[in-house]
């Protein structure tokens, strides 16, 4: 659906800018996790010389394996964070424009719907800042404004006839999250990527 499609656009559009804040951050969280790894494989490795040389051989290898299997847990656990804040972050960003550009923000996904009238729902906050520059934006008369505000974040309900088309950000992030977190984690770049499976 095109509205769904330019909410996820958006929603990446603000991922950008809180990617560059953690990317800072998950470039020494990897330093700091590194070292961490390094101290234990380095205690292990000694553990390991001490015994016998087929001893020392074993204890190695599930010294490796362990490292690595944590390593992985920990670059996954970590990624999963970044993307959670980026998206969080992108919401934030999302719900704080500044009224004008979210009343154009809202017109343009309800031009891309193609409807001609309908009642629209926005959440509380939405509802009591911009609920009529919305429908004074929009064609006279066409659409009206529900008198009960919804309860989402961000973004519109348009009802028409007995249809519902839902273009809350709620609904996009909660059915789209893990696209949006995979494409929220590309906007992290390589050095988080690396740092991830590092730390």
């Amino acid at each position: 659906m095109e509205g769904i499609d330019r909410i996820k656009s958006h929603i990446l559009e603000q991922a950008q800018e809180a990617a560059r804040v953690i990317i800072l951050e998950a470039v020494d969280f990897a330093g700091q996790e590194t070292a961490k790894a390094e101290k234990t494989s380095q205690a292990l490795l000694d553990e390991a010389r001490q015994g016998a040389d087929q001893e020392a051989a074993l204890i190695l290898k599930r010294a490796e394996s362990m490292a690595a299997a944590q390593a992985r847990k920990k670059g996954l656990e970590q990624k999963q964070a970044y993307a959670s804040q980026i998206l969080d972050r992108a919401l934030e960003l999302l719900q704080n424009k500044p009224d004008e550009e979210k009343v154009r923000l809202y017109v343009s996904w309800i031009s891309g719907l193609g409807l001609d009238q309908g009642v629209i729902t926005l959440g509380a906050r939405d509802h009591e800042q911009i609920g009529e520059q919305l429908i004074a934006a929009l064609p006279e008369g066409a659409f009206s404004l529900d008198g009960q505000p919804g309860d989402f974040a961000g973004g519109l309900l348009v009802t028409h006839g007995r249809m519902r088309d839902n273009l809350t950000f709620d609904r996009v992030l909660r059915d789209h999250r893990p696209e949006l977190a995979r494409l929220a984690l590309l906007q992290l770049g390589d050095d988080s990527s690396e740092a991830g499976q590092d730390g």
